[in-house]
Protein backbone atom coordinates (compact mmCIF):
# COMPACT_ATOMS: atom_id res chain seq x y z
CA UNK A 1 0.00 0.00 0.00
CA UNK A 2 3.21 2.27 0.98
CA UNK A 3 4.71 1.81 -2.78
CA UNK A 4 1.37 2.34 -4.03
CA UNK A 5 0.89 5.93 -2.57
CA UNK A 6 4.39 6.61 -3.17
CA UNK A 7 4.71 5.38 -6.76
CA UNK A 8 1.15 7.15 -7.11
CA UNK A 9 3.02 10.57 -6.56
CA UNK A 10 0.12 12.11 -4.84
CA UNK A 11 -2.41 12.84 -7.91
CA UNK A 12 -5.01 13.99 -7.54
CA UNK A 13 -8.69 12.98 -9.09
CA UNK A 14 -7.79 14.65 -12.20
CA UNK A 15 -4.36 13.02 -12.71
CA UNK A 16 -1.82 15.89 -12.05
CA UNK A 17 0.83 15.83 -9.55
CA UNK A 18 0.25 18.80 -7.31
CA UNK A 19 2.18 17.42 -4.04
CA UNK A 20 4.70 15.66 -5.11
CA UNK A 21 5.41 12.29 -4.06
CA UNK A 22 3.89 11.36 -1.06
CA UNK A 23 5.09 9.91 2.23
CA UNK A 24 3.77 6.61 3.47
CA UNK A 25 1.63 6.90 6.15
CA UNK A 26 2.83 5.58 10.02
CA UNK A 27 -0.21 4.54 11.83
CA UNK A 28 0.26 5.12 15.41
CA UNK A 29 0.71 1.26 15.70
CA UNK A 30 3.20 1.33 13.97
CA UNK A 31 4.83 3.86 15.92
CA UNK A 32 4.10 1.83 19.37
CA UNK A 33 5.21 -1.44 17.94
CA UNK A 34 8.85 0.50 17.00
CA UNK A 35 9.12 2.02 20.27
CA UNK A 36 8.39 -1.99 21.54
CA UNK A 37 11.22 -2.65 19.86
CA UNK A 38 13.81 -0.15 20.56
CA UNK A 39 12.56 -0.91 24.22
CA UNK A 40 13.08 -4.30 24.13
CA UNK A 41 16.21 -3.65 22.11
CA UNK A 42 17.76 -0.92 24.86
CA UNK A 43 16.77 -3.61 27.50
CA UNK A 44 18.55 -6.14 26.30
CA UNK A 45 21.44 -4.52 25.85
CA UNK A 46 21.41 -2.96 29.25
CA UNK A 47 21.14 -6.54 30.09
CA UNK A 48 24.25 -7.51 28.14
CA UNK A 49 26.31 -4.72 29.36
CA UNK A 50 25.05 -5.12 32.79
CA UNK A 51 26.61 -9.00 32.71
CA UNK A 52 29.67 -7.35 31.34
CA UNK A 53 29.86 -5.18 34.54
CA UNK A 54 29.48 -8.22 36.80
CA UNK A 55 32.08 -10.11 34.51
CA UNK A 56 34.38 -7.34 35.08
CA UNK A 57 34.05 -6.80 38.44
CA UNK A 58 34.38 -10.42 39.35
CA UNK A 59 37.80 -10.18 37.43
CA UNK A 60 38.51 -7.36 39.37
CA UNK A 61 38.06 -8.57 42.69
CA UNK A 62 39.86 -12.20 41.58
CA UNK A 63 42.69 -9.66 40.34
CA UNK A 64 42.62 -7.10 43.54
CA UNK A 65 43.06 -10.74 45.38
CA UNK A 66 45.58 -11.77 43.40
CA UNK A 67 47.66 -8.81 43.60
CA UNK A 68 47.09 -8.29 47.94
CA UNK A 69 48.45 -12.37 47.61
CA UNK A 70 51.40 -11.35 45.47
CA UNK A 71 52.05 -7.95 47.66
CA UNK A 72 52.40 -9.79 51.03
CA UNK A 73 54.74 -12.25 49.24
CA UNK A 74 56.68 -9.21 48.71
CA UNK A 75 55.97 -8.02 52.09
CA UNK A 76 56.97 -11.09 53.36
CA UNK A 77 60.69 -11.30 51.35
CA UNK A 78 61.47 -7.76 51.74
CA UNK A 79 60.82 -8.59 55.79
CA UNK A 80 63.11 -11.31 55.50
CA UNK A 81 65.73 -9.30 53.21
CA UNK A 82 65.68 -6.21 56.12
CA UNK A 83 66.21 -9.24 58.71
CA UNK A 84 68.97 -10.87 57.07
CA UNK A 85 70.80 -7.22 56.31
CA UNK A 86 70.04 -6.23 60.10
CA UNK A 87 72.03 -9.43 61.15
CA UNK A 88 74.94 -9.10 58.50
CA UNK A 89 75.09 -5.63 59.65
CA UNK A 90 75.67 -6.91 63.32
CA UNK A 91 78.10 -9.15 62.67
CA UNK A 92 80.00 -6.71 60.97
CA UNK A 93 79.83 -4.78 63.66
CA UNK A 94 81.03 -7.06 65.96
CA UNK A 95 83.95 -8.12 63.60
CA UNK A 96 84.73 -4.22 63.05
CA UNK A 97 84.74 -4.00 67.15
CA UNK A 98 86.72 -7.21 67.43
CA UNK A 99 89.52 -5.95 64.93
CA UNK A 100 89.40 -2.53 66.39
CA UNK A 101 90.03 -3.87 69.88
CA UNK A 102 92.99 -6.41 68.36
CA UNK A 103 94.27 -3.26 66.92
CA UNK A 104 94.57 -1.55 70.52
CA UNK A 105 95.73 -4.74 72.49
CA UNK A 106 98.94 -4.68 68.94
CA UNK A 107 99.15 -1.35 69.58
CA UNK A 108 100.06 -1.77 72.88
CA UNK A 109 102.40 -4.71 71.99
CA UNK A 110 103.98 -3.05 69.83
CA UNK A 111 104.68 0.05 72.37
CA UNK A 112 105.83 -2.05 74.81
CA UNK A 113 107.99 -4.14 72.10
CA UNK A 114 109.30 -0.88 70.81
CA UNK A 115 109.85 0.54 74.55
CA UNK A 116 112.05 -2.89 74.85
CA UNK A 117 114.13 -2.16 72.20
CA UNK A 118 115.03 1.72 73.12
CA UNK A 119 115.92 0.20 76.22
CA UNK A 120 118.45 -2.26 75.04
CA UNK A 121 119.48 0.15 72.48
CA UNK A 122 120.39 2.26 75.72
CA UNK A 123 121.94 -0.46 77.87
CA UNK A 124 123.93 -1.41 74.25
CA UNK A 125 125.13 2.10 74.16
CA UNK A 126 125.66 2.32 78.01
CA UNK A 127 127.72 -0.93 77.83
CA UNK A 128 129.77 0.12 75.08
CA UNK A 129 130.59 3.38 76.62
CA UNK A 130 131.89 1.66 79.57
CA UNK A 131 133.93 -0.46 77.87
CA UNK A 132 135.38 1.80 75.76
CA UNK A 133 136.48 4.16 78.85
CA UNK A 134 137.75 0.88 80.29
CA UNK A 135 139.96 0.68 77.91
CA UNK A 136 140.50 4.05 77.51
CA UNK A 137 141.04 4.14 81.04
CA UNK A 138 143.42 1.06 81.00
CA UNK A 139 145.62 2.09 78.39
CA UNK A 140 145.90 5.68 79.99
CA UNK A 141 146.95 3.38 83.30
CA UNK A 142 149.37 1.52 82.05
CA UNK A 143 150.43 4.87 79.62
CA UNK A 144 151.35 6.62 83.12
CA UNK A 145 152.91 4.01 84.76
Amino acid sequence: MAEKEINAGGTGNDGQNTKGPVEPKIYESGYFYLSQQINDLRNHMDAKFDRVDAKFESMKKEMDSRFDKVDAKFDMVHKEIKDLSDKTDAKFEAVHKEIKDLSGKTDARFDRIEDKVDNSNKWAIGSAIAVLIGTISVIVTLLWK
